[in-house]
């Protein structure tokens, strides 16, 4: 895949269903492996996450920003990851992982965040 045209950033939803019973235990692991790899992740070109439980609990949505395809990729072949998706596997059903392409905002504060 490659970049997107104007430096748009790399967009990426992510759902992630959990085990039965583990709802909670996936959202805190989520939530304090990201504290924990921004650092590196940073510097691989990740430009940050915004998380979502669904209203039936049945789904934890991480939608993620990278500079770019090859910076998602970059950091996606890193020891780091590649520990933390291990680390993820026991706690998850099953994941998807969706590239999408940010075509319009309406509002103040989406249209910051399209951007």
């Amino acid at each position: 895949m490659t970049d997107h045209p104007n430096h748009d950033p790399y967009v990426l939803i992510n759902t992630f269903t959990a085990v039965q019973g583990r709802n909670d235990a996936l959202t805190d692991f989520q939530i304090a492996e990201m504290q924990d790899m921004s650092a590196e992740a940073t510097a691989h070109g990740w430009l940050g996450n915004e998380v979502y439980r669904s209203h039936d609990d049945s789904s934890l949505i991480v939608v993620t920003r990278f500079r770019s395809a090859a910076a998602k990729e970059a950091w996606a072949s890193t020891p780091r990851f590649r520990r933390h998706v291990e680390a993820l596997e026991p706690l998850v059903q099953s994941v998807t992982s969706v590239p999408v392409t940010p075509i319009a905002a309406h509002g103040d504060r989406l249209a910051d965040r399209a951007r």
